[in-house]
């Protein structure tokens, strides 16, 4: 017990012993979600998102807890959502996020009863949190001794797009890893005793949970299990990889033929893994399975976008930044960004800026957002003017405004402009100084307004650049 937890969901160990004791229960835990008083059929399911591509976030924020729900025997018809974004966050962003999962509630008839949408400081990449409620359509029985455990769909889908991604190749496979029209339609077939969709830990770590919950024992072999295309090809323990949108069917022998002839005509593989078992523990290949140990694809979410030269640059710079002592006493209560355009750039598309700001944390430095392309509008709107006057200058940094920031750079030899008071207005005021004439220069302090404090911004060739005129500024400020 080293006292740090590891990755995604705790263990039941560590459930039980840093969370269960305090926490009051209406009833014992549950697979999936849990009937409540409510209307005695009420089915009600949480899940988080985050780590995922932004066009995908709201889509498996959806899925993740409307499955859990119909793994219950609900159907879904209520959904409370968080939306919870880093500082900075583009509202097409936003956008992107909430049309994915309204799509998804509309497909299948879901009403969002409740939720909040904000940002806030210590996030860095988006996080969606969803509560689903739904009606229960009839009880579960629980599975028993002889009943034949299904594993319906492909296994490894998720684990190779994951892949694909973290090699910069992207595609809309993603779309097709949802298995809640499949539940819908098996649980109503009377005799399937119990459904569990495939989520964190792999085939493995979802049967090990619903093993362990009956109190039963399975054994099979991994040859018999259906992989999708490409699986076998990643060299991992496919059966603890990423692979929703595979469900676990416990069913009655007399009914695994209809559950199996049901998935046939909706084109979904299900494979026959064997009966369950007295005793409790889960086979593979003749091994027995101790632990749930995750496997390297699981590090791909939130990590998975291939950087190009220039957001690389970037990157770097923040991450030297991060490093410079001092560094937070240069930080604006706004946060500090950065921004390096592509040369002749035609708009914000063609610069690359944080989608967030550095703030202070702690004392410290820290990059909050992501680095990507269009990630600081307001400032890229600078560089756009200056390459006008200067195609070398295509990097810039925004960073707190004063008359010490001031005098120091002048001491490190940069040329600095005050902008006059009449700078103060709408957009950027150093981009329409340099759009009117303005004279050109290495920096460029705005004096602050009300509700504004005052900002420094220097103009350069590069990130590196700018972090060197950085360091030099904080020895002499």
């Amino acid at each position: 017990m080293s006292g740090i937890l590891g990755l995604g969901k705790v263990s039941r160990e560590v459930f039980d012993r840093s969370v269960l004791p305090f926490i009051p229960l209406d009833r014992e835990i549950e697979l999936d979600g849990a009937t409540v008083k409510l209307t005695d059929r009420t089915v009600i399911s949480h899940s988080p998102s985050i780590g995922v591509p932004l066009e995908a976030l709201g889509f498996f924020a959806f899925h993740y807890a409307a499955s859990n729900v119909a793994c219950r025997f609900g159907k879904p018809t209520h959904m409370i959502t968080g939306i919870y974004l880093p500082l900075k966050t583009r509202e097409e962003d936003l956008k992107t996020i909430a049309k994915s999962l309204g799509d998804e509630a509309k497909k299948y008839g879901v009403k969002i009863a409740a939720g909040q949408t904000a940002t806030y400081y210590g996030l860095e990449i988006p996080f969606i949190s969803t509560t689903c409620l739904g009606e229960q359509t009839r009880k579960p029985s629980r599975p028993s001794v002889g009943d034949i455990v299904l594993l319906v769909g492909e296994v490894g889908g998720e684990a190779v797009w994951l892949t694909s991604l973290s090699r910069g190749v992207g595609d809309e496979s993603w779309r097709n890893f949802t298995a809640l029209k499949t539940i819908l339609a098996l649980s109503e077939v009377e005799g399937v005793r119990l459904l569990h969709d495939v989520s964190e830990g792999g085939v493995k770590g979802a049967l090990a949970e619903v093993l362990r919950s009956l109190g039963l024992s399975l054994a099979f072999n991994s040859a018999d299990v259906a992989y999708a295309k490409g699986a076998q090809k990643l060299r991992q323990d496919l059966l603890r990889a990423p692979t929703y949108g595979t469900i676990i069917v416990i069913v009655d022998p007399a009914s695994a033929g209809e559950v199996i002839g049901r998935c046939s005509n909706m084109g979904v593989k299900a494979s026959r893994l064997g009966p369950l078992r007295v005793s409790s523990g889960l086979t593979v290949d003749g091994k027995r399975v101790e632990e749930q140990a995750r496997i390297e694809i699981d590090e791909l979410y939130g990590s998975f976008r291939k950087l190009d030269e220039l957001e690389e640059s970037v990157s770097h710079a923040l991450e030297e930044i991060e490093r410079l002592k001092g560094a937070e006493s240069i930080i604006p209560q706004v946060g500090l960004n950065i921004v390096y355009a592509r040369p002749n750039a035609a708009g914000p598309q063609d610069i690359v800026g944080l989608n967030g700001r550095v703030i202070v944390s702690r004392g410290k430095p820290k990059t909050c957002g992501e680095v990507e392309y269009g990630g600081s509008r307001f400032l890229a709107s600078v560089i756009i003017e200056a390459q006008r006057r200067d195609l070398r200058l295509r990097a810039a940094v925004v960073l707190r405004g004063g008359e010490d920031i001031a005098d120091a750079l002048k001491k490190i030899g940069k040329r600095v402009v005050g902008l006059p008071p009449e700078a103060i207005g709408e957009g950027c005021p150093v981009a329409r100084f340099i759009f009117a004439g303005g004279k050109m220069a290495d920096a460029y302090s705005h004096p602050g307004a009300f509700g504004i404090e005052p900002t420094t911004t220097i103009l350069d060739e590069t990130p590196n650049k700018l972090v060197e005129t950085l360091r030099e500024l904080l020895r002499n400020v």
